[in-house]
């Protein structure tokens, strides 16, 4: 795929992240994290509203708890949730919305409820590293794994 990431996400108005471009920048994973970090940057510019769900949160805290690293889920919680990535509730709508996804696509329910809390959302693009979504058709998903040579890695 030609271009950037963050020419990929250029118009959008409200992107949601999935978990795992979350857990790269919190545990600074390479390749990952110049590519994230270049979509988020946008946000700070002024670009589109970055948010993501609660179900985020929940996920991203396991590994900190089962290495009891308190300081991690006291750092990570801070983090997620304030003014540079709210996290959206997923209740009975997106339960339902997220069925009828999970019905008709076969994907994960995880999977399933973090687009349909994007949908509720309002998002305009789902930021993932995982490519069986790009099989959604109700929001415009965006693969990192597709942008792994086209970004800058010298940051």
């Amino acid at each position: 795929m030609s271009g950037t990431i963050v020419d990929r996400l250029r118009g959008k108005r409200l992107v949601f992240f999935d978990t795992a471009p979350i857990v790269y920048l919190l545990q600074d994973r390479q390749p990952w994290v110049p590519i994230v970090a270049s979509a988020f940057g946008q946000f700070v510019a002024g670009g589109p509203r970055a948010v993501s769900s609660v179900l985020t949160l929940m996920e991203v805290l396991v590994k900190p708890f089962q290495e009891g690293r308190l300081d991690l889920v006291r750092c990570y919680r801070e983090r997620l949730g304030g003014a540079d990535l709210p996290l959206i509730p997923c209740g009975r709508e997106e339960a339902e919305v997220g069925a009828r996804i999970r019905a008709e696509h076969g994907f994960k329910a995880p999977d399933a409820i973090q687009l349909a809390t994007a949908v509720r959302a309002g998002a305009d693009g789902f930021v993932t590293n995982d490519r069986q979504l790009r099989r959604f058709r109700g929001i415009d998903v965006v693969v990192l794994a597709d942008f792994i040579d086209s970004e800058p890695t010298s940051r």
